[in-house]
């Protein structure tokens, strides 16, 4: 009987064993790849943007620089101006380390930081904030846990002061995860209750097996990636050898011409065909009743900036427009927009986030966006412009002074004159 039940279940726990020696021993110290460090760095998959490895191996390479860009589905859009293809064309002295996902919003990205906090600390960032992450109801459930894992949650706990940043971001984590794993703890840090020594020992060990657990399974992950190779590598030769912006505006045009050709809304046109031109009837008018001025991400976004702040972040803030034709087509008002703009600006500004880059009154330009709401050729050329100074030429943090009252439900739904908000 005995044999047979070690025939049975002798190879699962020979597994599990032999899992549990490579989780405790696997080595944790990261070699540096430059070639590899850069692939890892366009890698716009949802297993690198909520994995810790990655990320913190390309950070940590003292002999190379890797900037983090913060955002979302934008970094997809790959042009000859994109960002990384003019890193790489021009060996600028740094690299961006694109941090982003189709439907990520502030709360992944405050969750994803809690795995590179040392990495962040005095750090030059970038951090493209969407207004359209801003709706009504905030974020869906089902893309907040899509980019959340265990590692995210454990290092959280770990390094949560218990302060009003940890009580929003537990309150959001029981929200949109209701049956996370270690609810109970994280209802706690929600409430404002210190946790027990015992508690305080059980998530320091599931947080080092979170750690070695996602080390060992990204080390599996093949480096060499078609992001890069299929996205940076072959517009590398469409641009001119040597830099100059008066030359890469006219490829900029050359190239946006050739791409928009389906259309007259200015839209690439694998997009247009692909995305649009089926449904193009039903969407005439469809965002007319559209808001983003109240909405719960404004309070995630505050969780972000107190990140910020601790570490001593020196960020520069990128608003994005959207593509004027298309926000005529479907009803869009600009003067929401434009609200909207105004008190993501405000948050920011009176917190000392001085550092901002609004192209929100530019989507009418020609050849600024690629599709609807992304920025492309032109665009990414004037991104480039304010971007690559800041970058290039990093500067200590600004004095930031923290206004707890962004994480009110009063300051979520506020729909007045910001100005008036901060006389109260």
């Amino acid at each position: 009987m005995l044999k047979r039940l070690w025939l049975i279940l002798g190879p699962v726990f020979c597994a599990a064993l032999l899992v549990a020696l490579l989780l405790v021993f696997f080595p944790t110290k990261l070699r540096h790849d430059f070639e590899a460090e850069k692939r890892s760095a366009v890698t716009l998959t949802a297993a690198s943007f909520k994995g810790r490895m990655q990320k913190v191996q390309a950070l940590t390479d003292a002999n190379h620089r890797f900037v983090p860009f913060f955002g979302s589905s934008e970094w997809l859009r790959f042009d000859s101006m994109h960002p990384s293809v003019l890193a790489e064309k021009y060996d600028r002295p740094y690299r961006p380390y694109l941090l982003g996902q189709r439907g990520a919003a502030s709360l992944n990205q405050y969750f994803g930081m809690q795995q590179m906090l040392p990495e962040l600390e005095n750090q030059t960032v970038v951090y493209v904030v969407s207004p359209q992450w801003f709706t009504k109801t905030g974020y869906d459930a089902s893309a907040f846990q899509q980019y959340f894992n265990s590692d995210q949650l454990t290092s959280f706990l770990t390094q949560q002061e218990g302060d009003a940043a940890a009580h929003h971001a537990a309150e959001r984590l029981l929200q949109l995860y209701p049956n996370i794993a270690m609810a109970d703890i994280v209802k706690k840090v929600a409430d404002g209750t210190a946790l027990s020594a015992s508690e305080d020992q059980f998530v320091g060990l599931m947080a080092r097996i979170n750690k070695r657990q996602d080390i060992f399974f990204s080390s599996l992950i093949p480096s060499y990636n078609r992001h890069y190779d299929q996205r940076v590598l072959p517009e590398l030769s469409r641009l001119p050898d040597e830099f100059s912006y008066q030359e890469l505006e006219k490829v900029a045009i050359e190239e946006a011409k050739e791409h928009t050709k389906s259309n007259d809304l200015g839209i690439d046109d694998k997009f247009y065909k692909k995305r649009l031109k089926a449904k193009l009837r039903e969407l005439k008018g469809a965002q007319k009743n559209l808001s983003y001025i109240k909405s719960p991400e404004y309070n995630d976004l505050q969780l972000v900036l107190n990140q910020f702040a601790k570490s001593k972040a020196n960020v520069l803030f990128v608003i994005p427009p959207v593509n004027e034709k298309w926000m005529a087509y479907t009803g869009l008002r600009e003067d929401m927009y434009q609200q909207t703009v105004e008190k993501i600006k405000y948050q920011l500004e009176s917190q000392g986030f001085t550092n901002i880059a609004d192209f929100s009154k530019d989507g009418g330009k020609p050849y600024f966006m690629q599709d609807t709401i992304h920025m492309g050729w032109l665009g990414w050329l004037e991104f480039d412009k304010v971007v690559d100074p800041f970058v290039s030429n990093p500067k200590p943090a600004p004095a930031y002074h923290l206004n707890s009252a962004f994480f009110s439900k009063e300051w979520a739904n506020y729909d007045g004159d910001v100005k008036e908000f901060g006389n109260k």
